[in-house]
């Protein structure tokens, strides 16, 4: 009956290594899958903070450019500038009080 039950154990024992070696396979190529996706989310992330960086670096440049445009057209006609940066106020103040009193 030792026998027996000695064979048994073997044979569980030898199920279980079995099917630990496959567990430990399987999570090492699971992690492995992982590790590439982890490096391709941030090559895509990298990739698109440089493509947002390039657009906002143009952007500053150009509205730097419209601002001295404007500004020099306001040394030109400054009382046009006035009446213009009022008018914008103006509207702006009125925007407010309306969003206000809802």
């Amino acid at each position: 009956m030792a026998t027996n039950t000695s064979k048994v154990r073997d044979a569980i024992e030898d199920d279980l290594e079995t099917q630990i070696a496959s567990l430990r396979k399987e999570l090492s190529t699971i992690s492995k899958s992982l590790s590439d996706q982890g490096y391709d989310l941030y090559d895509q992330a990298s990739s698109t903070y440089d493509s947002v960086k390039q657009g906002g670096r143009k952007a500053v440049r150009f509205v730097g450019d419209e601002a001295q445009y404007v500004a020099e057209k306001a040394k030109e006609n400054p009382l046009t500038a006035v009446a213009i940066v009022s008018a914008v106020a103006a509207v702006g103040l009125l925007i407010g009080l309306s969003a206000y009193r809802r």
